[in-house]
């Protein structure tokens, strides 16, 4: 195994002004760490889920659908999803979000 130099996960971090902004922190053979960048106001739709997937919100607020309803999620606050699981995302402000997934 490869030793990895640190970083920050707001490293050359960029916001889109039409959707969000997906940049790859770590992949390996069993999972990926993305980090996604939302503006305020933008929404990455409800969609069906094909593998499951935690979304850790580092910086701001938004709503994330579940199967019971919406919940809003603040920083250090984490959803996570199971495999079919839809998900999506509504900032409510500049939002920076980490998703783990397989």
């Amino acid at each position: 195994m490869s030793i990895l130099e640190p970083k920050n996960v707001f490293d050359n971090q960029k916001f889109k002004t039409d959707g969000p902004a997906k940049d790859k922190i770590y992949i390996s053979e069993k999972f990926k760490v993305m980090r996604v960048s939302l503006k305020k106001g933008l929404e990455i739709e409800p969609h069906e889920g094909s593998h499951p997937a935690v979304f850790l919100v580092m910086k701001g607020k938004a709503i994330f659908p579940t199967a019971s309803g919406e919940v809003e999620l603040g920083e250090n606050d984490y959803i996570a999803y199971s495999e079919t699981e839809p998900r999506g995302i509504k900032s409510l402000e500049d939002l920076t979000v980490l998703v783990i997934r397989d």
